[in-house]
């Protein structure tokens, strides 16, 4: 099977040159405020088989210049429309805070276009869809006041935010992956018939047991819950439990496929 040429910037391609043939794609969703660098060090500790692509969405590094997106519906659209040549090898989605909830979302969108369907999601870092934000609404702030808030969420290292022209670059980029979570409405419809895989930082002070296992709501399969030490971005750790985690659960798929 031909590995698919990358001709869109939505799109980083981050395997190795020794990669296999291309049996199984993986496309990472990052973080509000993220980019798709943040997947790189992941897709050098996964299995040669693996094809990883990290989403890029507008507005930020490599698409520095193109406007950002401030509402999930019109974001879900363009996704579907960039993926859909992807579709015809097996594969996966993996999302992180904010990463999560678009996986979610363009996984239903799919459904509902009855377009193929990834074999597996993987959340981590966010409460199931359907449990109302909790955290305060920060988008709409002042600058002043949204950089205090960015700042006590400690995502953001502080010599960017002590910077003028990085905090310039920054500061818009979060205000509108903020947007995009704060305003979301979910809205019911049939659960996935792919498994949900969630994987937890027992520190992760945005996220609780309880509203990480409804995730089960969304998936006709049975819920899989990983815990792991750290907070809320335990993920680029690589801690040798996750990886192994990660790397035993795209294994089997695989080896599935090999049957």
């Amino acid at each position: 099977m031909m590995r698919q040429k990358i001709s869109t910037p939505w799109l980083m391609p981050f395997s190795r040159e020794e990669a296999g043939n291309g049996r199984l794609n993986l496309f990472y969703f990052p973080h509000a405020g993220g980019g798709a660098s943040a997947f790189y060090q992941w897709s050098r500790v996964l299995p040669q088989e693996i094809t990883s692509y990290a989403i890029q969405l507008p507005g930020r590094e490599t698409r520095l210049r193109e406007p950002l997106f401030r509402q999930i519906p019109d974001l879900i659209i363009a996704l579907a429309d960039v993926l859909q040549p992807f579709l015809h090898t097996p594969f996966l989605f993996w999302g992180h805070s904010m990463g999560a909830l678009l996986g979610f979302e363009l996984a239903r969108h799919l459904q509902q276009q009855r377009l193929p369907m990834p074999r597996q999601l993987l959340v981590s870092g966010y409460n199931a869809p359907h449990i109302p934000y909790a955290d305060p609404h920060i988008h709409h702030l002042p600058t002043a006041d949204f950089m205090t808030a960015v700042q006590e969420l400690n995502g953001t290292p502080q010599i960017v935010l002590e910077d003028v022209e990085l905090r310039n670059l920054v500061l818009p980029i979060l205000r509108a992956d903020f947007q995009l979570v704060e305003t979301y409405i979910y809205q019911d419809s049939d659960p996935l018939p792919c498994p949900i895989t969630v994987l937890d930082g027992v520190a992760d002070e945005k996220t609780n047991e309880a509203d990480l296992q409804a995730w089960q709501k969304h998936s006709t399969r049975p819920l899989e819950m990983f815990t792991f030490p750290g907070n809320h971005f335990f993920l680029y750790d690589l801690q040798p439990k996750l990886v192994n985690t990660v790397a035993n659960l795209l294994q089997r798929h695989l080896q599935e496929l090999k049957r």
